[in-house]
């Protein structure tokens, strides 16, 4: 007689697999097609790998194309040097692959990205494995996109309406973040955009929600006065559901001026936090809000003064965190990390608490605190990082039954191996498996 395994068993395995497997199991029969679909399920699915995010091995990388290399590459394929996805291995942490992700325009909207693409895309989250992705060109404005990239789907966002961000200004900042309220399950973007006029500057905010697919206007003093700082390190920030910028009252910024302003994705509510007393000037010390170890944390290092960089200049990066969240006056100095030799600035961070940094030449290379050991990264000629995000796998579809605006395209990383792909070639060469059966 045959045994029959109870729902919950089911579940409890297939929740265990990947997203790729599941995937390949929808053909088996209908009710597991509509299984994986199944909103019970998906949240099952999505509790059991967000438990493995700590120890993940895979990350979500997004790339520039140096300016000096845009023409040596032809022009269907610049648009597809933007992402890749990064594995590592699960012993020796060394990059075993890279899959380079390309979008194939399905959309016949007019908000579709430009042909090709250098310093303009920027990816945010994840949430729940959902990506944000945010361009702004000349040519179409602000296009926004939401990506899971395991599923193989991309939303574009419908841009807001003119009542709503209007303003194009001569010049103009515009900062972007993704967010989840778990008591509704609906997942927003935020949206703000500094223009600045001969006489004037306008400061406007949004949300979206992909729930109602519609944009809300948001307005709040602590707006009307603040400038949000671009900077070079662009790394998750979310705490507690709380997104953070660092900032400015207007004027020439100075010490005493900056603090953090945080956004409340649920609640919509602006707060500033102020920063730790430091007896350092902007002007020559470089801050960088980010998420750290779980923490709201500010990470503060010297600019780079200039043009080239020795071996003999260095620079150390003083880790500051907030221990009690929302509370000014518990921010800790936690611990220094450096001196880092040529380090011009810092990236984010990477596997087992490594520091992505930047140097003098654009080249990317890891630092381990622990070890003090720094190692190059090559992602290919002419392409720089620009972001590095944990990947993160769910069955939370951005598209629902509608078709994708962007097909997601998985081929192998076509450019030039990293070096520690190249260590982990060589011990497969040197196996004694692999010599027996090349000699058959």
């Amino acid at each position: 007689m045959a045994r029959t395994c109870s729902q919950d068993v089911l579940w409890d395995i297939l929740c265990r697999l990947r997203v790729k497997s599941l995937k390949r199991f929808q053909c088996v029969c209908k009710s597991w097609y509509a299984l994986f679909m199944h909103p019970s399920f998906v949240t099952k699915h999505l509790h059991f790998h967000s438990g493995q995010k700590k120890n993940t091995r895979s990350f979500l990388l997004s790339h520039s194309l140096d300016l000096r290399y845009i023409n040596e590459l032809p022009i269907d394929q610049r648009k597809d040097t933007c992402f890749s996805l990064v594995n590592l291995d699960e012993t020796t942490d060394d990059i075993v692959s890279i899959d380079w992700l390309k979008l194939s325009d399905n959309s016949d909207q007019e908000n579709k990205f430009s042909n090709y693409w250098t310093k303009d895309v920027i990816i945010f989250g994840p949430r729940n494995g959902i990506y944000c992705l945010h361009e702004s060109s000349r040519v179409h404005g602000d296009v926004i996109g939401l990506m899971n990239v395991s599923l193989r789907e991309f939303k574009l966002v419908p841009k807001p309406e003119q009542s709503i961000i209007w303003h194009t200004g001569s010049l103009s900042r515009q900062f972007v973040e993704i967010g989840f309220d778990p008591k509704t399950n609906d997942y927003m973007v935020f949206f703000f955009k500094d223009c600045t006029f001969p006489r004037e500057r306008e400061r406007q905010a949004a949300i979206y929600h992909v729930s109602s697919n519609s944009w809300k206007k948001l307005s709040d003093p602590l707006l009307d006065h603040v400038t949000l700082d671009l900077q070079d390190c662009i790394t998750d920030t979310n705490v507690n559901g709380n997104a953070h910028w660092l900032a400015y009252d207007d004027g020439v910024p100075s010490g005493s001026d900056w603090h953090i302003l945080s956004f409340d994705m649920v609640g919509e509510v602006f707060a500033k936090i102020e920063l730790p007393e430091l007896r350092i000037t902007s002007r020559e010390t470089a801050y960088v809000v980010a998420l750290f170890n779980e923490s709201l944390s500010l990470i503060v290092y010297p600019k780079t003064l200039v043009s080239f960089l020795e071996e003999s200049d260095t620079k150390c990066f003083d880790i500051w965190v907030m221990k009690d969240y929302g509370d000014d006056r518990s921010w800790t100095k936690q611990f220094t990390v450096g001196p880092v030799a040529f380090a011009d600035i810092l990236l984010g961070f990477w596997r087992n608490g490594e520091f992505l940094i930047q140097d003098g030449s654009g080249r990317t290379i890891t630092y381990d605190p622990s070890a003090g050991k720094m190692e190059q990264l090559c992602f290919g000629q002419g392409l720089q990082l620009i972001r590095s995000c944990i990947y993160s796998e769910s069955l939370v579809s951005v598209t629902g039954n509608a078709r994708n605006d962007f097909e997601i395209v998985v081929e192998d990383f076509p450019f030039v191996m990293t070096p520690d792909m190249k260590r982990v070639l060589g011990y497969i060469d040197k196996c004694p498996c692999r010599s027996c059966s090349t000699s058959d």
